[in-house]
């Protein structure tokens, strides 16, 4: 079956994705005049930085010159080798004059009183911190209605990234069963990280790696995809809210389901020390003595109790959270039956950039989550939102420069169509069953990613996961199912395969990537760094 474009469209910047990174895209090309489509795989203002599972968002910012070092510090040393140290000194010289175009996107950010450092932080810095999601949709949606260079494409997903001697052309999106080319200078990929590719997510659906894969695909190339992190989140007595890893200094004990004792509280001398360590850090990590917590958790949730003095401390950061989980999402940590587990969360790695926010092809720019921007092994609190302000400015302001001095090239419509035809062909030659349909797939991958790429890793789980892979692909039929939105999925096999890979490459446990058969981190410190041709993936240690 040939597959037709049914419509060709055409902007000087193109934005993939409408969460906080492809807003501020998009608001800074429309301030430079320049003509922009904003597509997005949902409604506007989706993603991950919509999703809020808790009160508030914070954002890390320099207090003055005299703590670029220390900032620098606290990200190099969570960091353990990974981190991009060119990307850092951009980040921290500017993200403090960043923090107002929150504003211009709908957001109303205000300084937190304290100065409690963030999480993985040494040091202690201005936090701005933003709510209130739902008001600022309605601000942005009101501010870009009249927008005459502004063009919107919503519930459409990527599917090809179209370039040509390096050059970024334009990208191909499927819209229900049309298929849309837009042609466009610049691309500005803000499609977010990989997280609802896992069962347990503290993110919405469709943040599951295609805008990685599409690039890879169009010339670049990602690093660190290992990296990603874990933070506990409830499985009872409301699912997906997300747990106040401060609140464990006062656990008395982990439970499993049966309520048989895994571990005991801060009562008891042996277990005292560790507890207080992990309360103070959200993401799971290798690089503290208190990641044996993590590793005791049973594969169907810990179940913990909480002593008297919990609801007694009268600290800020206690009060806060405590209340909003009381008085707007009905828990009481005393008196409910708590039962919590690792959630897939933040992509520490992702596309290679440079301190513009370019790949290595020309006119392509990645932005927010979809990028591997500062951070290394862990991330820091507050440092997510901060990288999408930054790197969206500097992706803008780059393109408008390359725009400029560019010449524009040439598309030829039949030649591209036969292209993207020729690519399903390529991809659809492993077609064999068509036994599942698109919503047992989906189930299937996320329930096999969630079961061998979660905190606890291996050689042999990364083969399992392989294997259920290549089941799942010899019985979803990509080319009978075209229509359906099967490039999609193909695109998030792909996104899981590549995961998977960069977990079997990383023979060692380092940071938010713990490997059971390599307990111990290496010496030899290296990055991978991944290329795609031909559909397969060239991982290289650099």
């Amino acid at each position: 079956m040939k597959v037709k474009i049914k419509k060709v469209l055409e902007c000087e910047i193109l934005v993939i994705g409408a969460g906080i990174a492809g807003l501020v895209a998009t608001e800074r090309a429309l301030k430079n005049r320049k003509k922009v489509y904003l597509v997005t795989n949902k409604k506007l203002c989706g993603g991950a930085s919509y999703f809020p599972l808790k009160g508030t968002l914070g954002i890390q910012v320099t207090k003055d010159e005299s703590d670029y070092e220390k900032y620098c510090e606290d990200i190099v040393n969570m960091g353990k080798g990974m981190e991009n140290p060119e990307l850092i000194k951009t980040y921290i010289s500017n993200i403090k004059k960043n923090i107002p175009l929150l504003n211009k996107i709908g957001f109303e950010p205000w300084l937190r009183k304290d100065s409690r450092p963030a999480c993985f932080a040494k040091y202690s810095r201005d936090i701005y911190l933003i709510n209130n999601w739902k008001k600022a949709q309605a601000k942005w949606k009101q501010k870009i209605k009249r927008n005459n260079n502004l063009n919107i494409l919503e519930n459409s997903n990527l599917v090809k990234i179209v370039s040509r001697d390096n050059k970024v052309i334009g990208a191909i999106f499927q819209n229900k069963q049309n298929f849309i080319f837009i042609k466009s200078r610049v691309i500005i990929l803000a499609t977010g990280g990989i997280a609802s590719n896992y069962k347990d997510s503290l993110y919405p659906e469709g943040i599951n790696g295609i805008g990685h894969i599409a690039a890879l695909d169009a010339g670049a190339s990602v690093q660190n995809m290992e990296f990603i992190q874990f933070i506990p989140a409830f499985l009872k007595p409301k699912y997906n809210v997300l747990f106040g890893e401060h609140t464990l200094k006062y656990c008395s004990g982990m439970y499993n389901k049966n309520g048989e004792l895994i571990l005991t509280g801060i009562e008891s001398d042996s277990t005292k020390d560790l507890w207080i360590e992990r309360s103070g850090y959200a993401p799971f990590s290798f690089d503290f003595k208190s990641h044996l917590i993590d590793l005791k958790f049973p594969t169907d949730g810990a179940a913990l109790k909480f002593t008297q003095e919990l609801y007694k401390d009268q600290e800020e950061f206690y009060t806060v959270y405590l209340n909003w989980l009381k008085n707007e999402i009905g828990i009481d940590l005393l008196k409910d039956e708590i039962l919590i587990n690792h959630f897939a969360h933040s992509c520490n790695g992702g596309i290679k950039i440079n301190i513009d926010a370019r790949t290595e092809v020309d006119g392509l720019y990645a932005v927010g989550e979809v990028a591997s921007i500062i951070e290394g092994a862990n991330r820091l609190g507050g440092n997510s939102v901060g990288g999408s302000l930054v790197f969206a400015d500097k992706a803008v302001s780059h393109s408008v420069k390359y725009i400029k001095n560019s010449k524009k090239m040439k598309t030829n419509i039949t030649e591209i169509e036969n292209s993207f035809n020729d690519w399903i062909k390529s991809i659809c030659k492993d077609d064999k069953d068509d036994t599942l349909d698109r919503k047992n797939t989906i189930k299937k991958l996320k329930e096999s990613t969630s079961k061998n790429l979660g905190i606890v890793r291996s050689e042999a789980k990364v083969n399992t996961l392989l294997s259920d892979l290549k089941f799942i692909r010899e019985n979803y039929n990509i080319g009978k199912n075209i229509k359906n939105g099967s490039l999609e999925i193909y695109l998030m096999e792909e996104s899981i395969k590549l995961l998977a890979l960069s977990i079997l490459a990383r023979t060692e446990s380092r940071g938010a990537h713990y490997r059971e058969d390599f307990p111990t981190t290496s010496d030899n410190l290296f990055k991978l760094k991944i290329k795609r041709e031909n559909n397969e993936f060239i991982i290289k240690k650099i």
